[in-house]
């Protein structure tokens, strides 16, 4: 009884309906949960549901596409040394991908004398201004201290 009372509190909500004690099957699922041997096993009758009784829910995974942005050709380039077709724009990769580096997938500026800083995309950009500006950063110090 007290495990079924813990078990009860787990949930939500829930309702309990008496059963009439002719039913042999009630009164032989009672004694099976009081004892500890399985003599009444037997009185109970087994039903196999063929057909579930709740819908199939059919879930699809799907494969999030990364959106171009301005840190892809710099991605291509170092991973896999992708250039852009045009000489010009391929010199100027090669020298911009310099200050750069990949690491756990992500990509970092590197900086003389400073940590690596990590290279968003528009969406987090904006998302991070407005943490700074009135989410929980609070007002920020101001230009002079905002990096």
């Amino acid at each position: 009884m007290r495990c079924a009372q813990r078990l009860l509190e787990k949930f939500g909500s829930a309702w309990l309906e008496g059963v009439p004690r002719e039913d042999s099957n009630a009164d032989a699922l009672e004694k099976m949960g009081s004892q500890m041997d399985n003599v009444q096993l037997g009185q109970i009758p087994l039903g196999i549901q063929e057909i579930p009784s709740i819908p199939e829910i059919r879930v699809f995974q799907t494969q999030e596409i990364p959106q171009e942005n301005w840190m892809t050709p710099i991605h291509n380039y170092i991973r896999r040394g992708a250039l852009p077709e045009d000489k010009l724009q391929a010199r100027c990769l090669r020298y911009q991908a310099t200050k750069y580096v990949e690491y756990d997938g992500v990509l970092y500026k590197r900086g003389f004398n400073q940590p690596l800083l990590r290279c968003v995309d528009l969406e987090e950009g904006n998302y991070i201004l407005k943490e700074v500006h009135k989410g929980i950063c609070g007002n920020h110090p101001g230009v002079v201290r905002l990096h």
